[in-house]
């Protein structure tokens, strides 16, 4: 496995955590080598053999600092990003996780994109990392999630400001049989936080949607196809 420290420091405050595959070119660098923060350090795992999320936990056992930024190989975080996060760790003890926006995906509040996340190391551990059963689809999202059941809500932080250049095409394509699994696993908040929170009483809609989906799941999936035309 390698594990490679591009950018070091005797005593990070920030360890960005970025996992690779070996043959990618690593575009992320040349934004974090802008960055107006210089406590940080830089932990690439380039491993073919591993998924997304067994890259991101090695990072996380890897990592020296108390907070973990992370963001992917095709991205562009700004030359504050690193301040930034270490400015909302160290002004909010109380939270441990952050979340942002990337530029061509800018979802709402409790989505948790993994290519613009940061978090405290312990808190991640303690819920044991990155799930595998996700891997390539939810694992962020899931992650988030867990976070929130252990620590609460109000303890993840969305700043729709701390925004992230992706470059290209997304990489991940939809899984349609972890989807369900997703689903089953967080019914409530699946639909009222990721599917319909734009449409008039969209959180209703989603409880309802919700309940039929726990307790008759072939009723509840015909709700969910007439309510996918509520959608905007």
């Amino acid at each position: 496995m390698a594990i490679e420290r591009p950018i070091t420091h005797p005593d990070p405050a920030v360890s960005v955590v970025i996992p690779t595959i070996p043959e990618y070119e690593l575009k992320t660098l040349s934004a974090l080598q802008k960055q107006t923060e210089d406590q940080f350090e830089v932990v690439v795992v380039s491993d073919a053999s591993l998924n997304r999320c067994e890259a991101r936990n090695k990072g996380i056992e890897e990592a020296n600092a108390e907070v973990i930024a992370q963001t992917d190989d095709d991205c562009y975080p700004p030359e504050d990003w690193v301040e930034r996060i270490r400015n909302f760790f160290d002004d909010h003890p109380e939270k441990v996780l952050l979340e942002g926006p990337l530029d061509k995906l800018r979802l709402p509040a409790r989505h948790y994109i993994g290519a613009n996340m940061a978090y405290r190391r312990k808190a991640a551990l303690d819920i044991g990392g990155f799930d595998s059963e996700f891997a390539g689809w939810r694992a962020d999202t899931d992650f988030g999630w867990r976070m929130e059941d252990e620590y609460g809500v109000e303890c993840c932080h969305h700043d729709p400001e701390l925004e992230v250049v992706h470059d290209g095409p997304t990489r991940t394509n939809v899984d349609r049989e972890k989807e369900q699994k997703f689903r089953s696993r967080y019914p409530k908040r699946y639909f009222t936080v990721l599917y319909y929170p734009n449409i008039p009483f969209g959180r209703q809609v989603g409880l309802v949607v919700a309940m039929c989906y726990q307790t008759f799941p072939k009723v509840g999936e015909i709700l969910i196809k007439v309510a996918r035309n509520l959608r905007p």
